[in-house]
């Protein structure tokens, strides 16, 4: 399919591609959409294009192919996300660069600016995320950065569409950005030298394939396989380089670059002191009566979460259990309203920002995931699991045999107090009617009867029914739960919490992401693990996603046999993969050899689901 989708792709492709070039979570696969018509899932957090998509956009200048490249730091690569970006930018030689970049957050856009520069290629710049920017009081001279640079630079808000048909009359006015860093004279010395020895079949500028030679990038290596006795000469001359300094040569090409760009960003970006300060009666509102009954809410269902589990060995009466539950609500009422008082109340931080910095919180963030998970429980396990599946099993589809006794369709008619069956139907289930029409023809001891109608093992009264009736609700809930921590910007902020626990498997807390992603589809989420950025990082991620981690057909399954049963069995479920995972990760991480690596995320603003969204992406995956 992947080579049929290729092929067709090549029949069509115009005179040039565009790239989109970024850091994760910049918007590219928002504008990708807008540019091309086609769907790529969209989330509110880091490394979410798991590969290359491609798609078609028709422009002044014809038709025109666009490759949304995954979200990369650095051209020098570190994982294999950023790998497979630079690979992408030095084998196609005929593109335009569209670069996006948060504008909130211009520094970090403009390395990769730079590197951009260095390998010769034109460029466009999107500054996207401009509501946020403005928000913040953050002020932006583009005009002198244009000018500055030598490129066309737009201002959009992707989510609302604004400034796209800016950006995509930019394309035809693309530029190499005027950018020219000095290394040093060692550096430059290395630089030259390497340069001397690359073969003449390169696309890209010397230099830049140069300066990644210098930084220790190896994988480079791999992909433009250069000759061994060359390479032994270019380890030589880099190693010659390296001894001269104490740091190493890429943390130094990487200081150069960054000097460089504050020095630009000189008179261009500025903050405004005075802030607009939010509305005080929304302000009030949130603080005296939201804040107080969710944090009512969270200390009244932790108590009950811990009555529950521990039912088993002590047994508390009604009343005892209502007045524990009732002290855990006002014990977390007191500690959160004197941190929200203390730390919060007269600053002028939005409200999404505080919920923000609540979510991560060395205390409260515990209490706040155990109230998530349980929320995910009710509307997963409960409400998905149960009263979903037995509406669809039972009313939907029926009983090929059995009359399940029909429904009503009622309507309620507001502001009376009467109700009126707006019509009666007497329907008995898609498997009992298609199980008199069959008997019309064959007895129901018939082997073909039985083959795919019968009550215990009938391919369409079992198979289909309950694919349907029971994966169904149960992934669909699933996905739209997993949207919403998505697009909230709750998942990197989970991340950041679990960083310590996954530290114990040799891990650290980016993995969180796979593991997250892997309770809805194993596949996509071990594609997910290459934004980790070892091989042995890799490989435990992977390891867990296949002994540890269940896929939401899955956790369909056992939810819809164990949530008949007790929570209490559910409960014991989620302790077992709790300790398959540490059990599984802790001799891997021991076994394997290799390093782990660093813990470095950007965390996304904290914002609003986008129902749309949300529910675009549920149907996708569902699908």
């Amino acid at each position: 399919m992947h080579e049929i989708v290729e092929k067709e792709l090549d029949s069509k492709r115009g005179d040039f591609r565009i790239a989109l070039v970024g850091n994760p979570n910049v918007g590219k696969s928002v504008l990708f959409g807008l540019l091309t018509g086609k769907y790529v899932t969209v989330s509110n957090y880091p490394g979410t294009t798991v590969e290359v998509s491609r798609g078609m956009y028709v422009g002044s200048s014809g038709t025109i192919e666009v490759v949304d490249t995954p979200g990369a730091n650095s051209l020098i690569s570190h994982s294999e996300d950023e790998r497979v970006t630079r690979d992408i930018l030095l084998k196609d030689t005929e593109k335009k660069i569209l670069q996006i970049i948060d504008s909130k957050n211009l520094r970090r856009g403009l390395l990769i600016t730079t590197q951009l520069a260095e390998m010769g290629l034109p460029v466009s710049i999107c500054l996207n995320m401009w509501d946020e920017t403005l928000d913040r009081g953050i002020s932006v001279n583009t005009d002198k950065l244009q000018k500055t640079l030598g490129v066309p630079i737009k201002k959009t808000i992707a989510t609302q569409n604004y400034g796209i048909g800016a950006l995509k009359s930019s394309i035809n006015s693309v530029k190499i950005p005027k950018i020219d860093i000095n290394y040093g004279g060692d550096i430059e010395e290395g630089i030259k030298k390497i340069e001397e020895l690359l073969p003449d079949d390169i696309a890209v500028k010397r230099r830049a394939i140069a300066t990644m030679l210098l930084s220790y990038d190896e994988a480079i290596e791999e992909t433009l396989k250069i000759d061994a006795q060359i390479l032994e000469r270019i380890h030589k001359i880099r190693d010659d380089a390296q001894n001269k300094f104490g740091h190493p040569l890429s943390y130094m090409i990487s200081k150069r670059r960054i000097d460089y760009v504050d020095d630009l960003l000189e008179g261009i970006v500025s903050t405004k002191k005075e802030k607009k300060k939010p509305g005080v009666v929304l302000r009030n509102i949130f603080f005296f009566v939201i804040m107080p009954l969710v944090s009512f809410f969270v200390g009244f269902k932790v108590v009950d979460l811990f009555l529950f589990a521990i039912a088993s060995y002590v047994v508390a009466g009604g009343q005892m259990a209502l007045i524990l539950k009732i002290t855990g609500g006002a014990i977390s009422v007191g500690f959160s309203s004197f941190y929200l008082f203390v730390r919060e109340y007269r600053t002028n931080r939005k409200i999404s920002s505080i919920l923000g910095s609540l979510t991560m919180h060395p205390s409260m963030a515990w209490p706040i995931l155990i109230v998530v998970l349980w929320g995910i429980y009710k509307i997963v396990g409960e409400f998905g699991a149960g009263d979903c599946v037995d509406f669809i099993e039972n009313k939907i589809f029926g009983s090929s045999l059995e009359r399940s006794g029909g429904f009503d369709f009622k309507v309620f008619i507001p502001f009376t107090r009467l109700e009126y069956v707006f019509t009666h139907v007497n329907f008995q289930g898609i498997n009992y009617y298609l199980g008199l029409l069959t008997q019309k023809f064959m007895s129901a001891d018939n082997i073909f009867f039985e083959l795919f109608l019968g009550k215990d093992a009938g391919l369409i009264q079992v198979g289909i029914t309950y694919s349907i009736a029971i994966i169904l609700p149960i992934v669909g809930f699933f996905f739209l739960s997993f949207g919403i921590m998505e697009d909230s910007g709750y998942l990197p902020r989970l991340a950041v919490m679990v960083n310590r626990i996954f530290k114990v498997i040799g891990l650290n807390g980016k993995a969180v992401l796979p593991m997250v992603m892997g309770l809805g589809c194993d596949t996509m989420a071990t594609l997910t693990t290459r934004i980790l950025d070892t091989k042995k990082e890799r490989i435990i991620s992977t390891l867990l996603l296949a002994l540890a981690v269940p896929c939401s057909a899955q956790i369909g399954v056992i939810a819809g046999i164990l949530g008949r049963v007790s929570g209490v069995y559910f409960s014991i479920y989620i302790f077992v993969i709790f300790f398959q995972m540490l059990l599984v990760g802790y001799l891997s991480s021991k076994i394997l050899r290799g390093t782990g690596s660093d813990f470095l995320m950007e965390i996304p603003p904290f914002r609003m689901p986008k129902i749309s969204n949300i529910l675009l992406k549920t149907y996708y995956r569902t699908k």
